[in-house]
């Protein structure tokens, strides 16, 4: 008797963790609304809406303690590596998102909480031998990006996913150093205006370590040691640095005039 009401309890809890269709319907609608990107990916040949809809993940989970469960939603249907993840919260008669800017295959929530929320831990698809994790927290109205590391999962090696460059007071000009790895490469990030000029000047012993440089909208060199050139964009500049399996150590000379 006693193993029979546990398991109709288990049932009824299982019954009240899913959300209703009607709830479902209503979350796929609003994530329709908010992301573009998605919305026009799935009006493609490939895409369908109705596929999307009903391979939807939907995880209930209440990140304030509030005893008002949040929604925590995966979707698969536009990537061949990483799945969209979604937050949103009930506002009224409607929802709210919460988070809305994050792709992986996982989703980690901490012990640790920021504003009252709990912080999450996103685990993210980098290439065949390595994962990006992101931590995420709450800033009062939206999660934001805290800080993410690239890890090896064969190794459990990790350094920052990405380092932003800065120069000293009245420089216009860095060198920093590293070393990569094919699976663990270093990724900078540059401010820059339309117009400047850039130069950017790698040494390695290593001949298999290279730069990619890219704006905001397009790549600028690729597999190069050395680059200097008129920016076309106002906006952040990315500089990967990476090499072949064995890897090697590096300097990069950076300079913006």
């Amino acid at each position: 008797m006693i193993k029979s009401l546990v398991l109709v309890g288990l049932s009824l809890f299982a019954f009240q963790a899913e959300p209703s269709k009607e709830v479902r319907a209503r979350l796929f609608k609003q994530i329709l609304a908010d992301d573009s990107e998605l919305r026009e990916c799935l009006t493609q040949p490939q895409g369908g809406q109705a596929e999307a809809e009903q391979e939807m993940m939907v995880e209930r989970v209440d990140l304030n303690r509030d005893g008002i469960k949040e929604y925590k939603i995966q979707l698969c249907a536009c990537s061949l590596h990483n799945c969209g993840i979604y937050v949103y919260r009930r506002v009224g008669d409607g929802f709210e998102s919460i988070l809305d800017d994050a792709a992986g295959l996982g989703t980690q929530f901490l012990r640790t909480s920021s504003n009252g929320y709990r912080d999450l831990q996103i685990n993210a698809r980098d290439g065949a031998a390595a994962e990006v994790r992101t931590v995420y927290k709450f800033d009062g109205r939206q999660y934001r990006e805290a800080q993410a590391r690239i890890v090896d999962r064969e190794t459990g090696e990790s350094k920052p996913a990405f380092r932003r460059v800065q120069f000293k007071r009245g420089s216009s000009s860095t060198t920093v150093h590293g070393k990569v790895s094919i699976v663990l490469p270093d990724t900078y990030l540059l401010g820059a205006r339309a117009g400047q000029i850039m130069s950017v000047q790698l040494t390695s012993a290593q001949e298999s370590v290279r730069f990619l440089l890219l704006s905001p909208k397009s790549t600028i060199a690729d597999k190069a040691r050395s680059w200097t050139g008129t920016l076309p964009e106002t906006g952040d500049y990315e500089i990967i640095v990476d090499g072949d399996k064995r890897g090697g150590a590096y300097s990069i000379t950076i300079s913006i005039k």
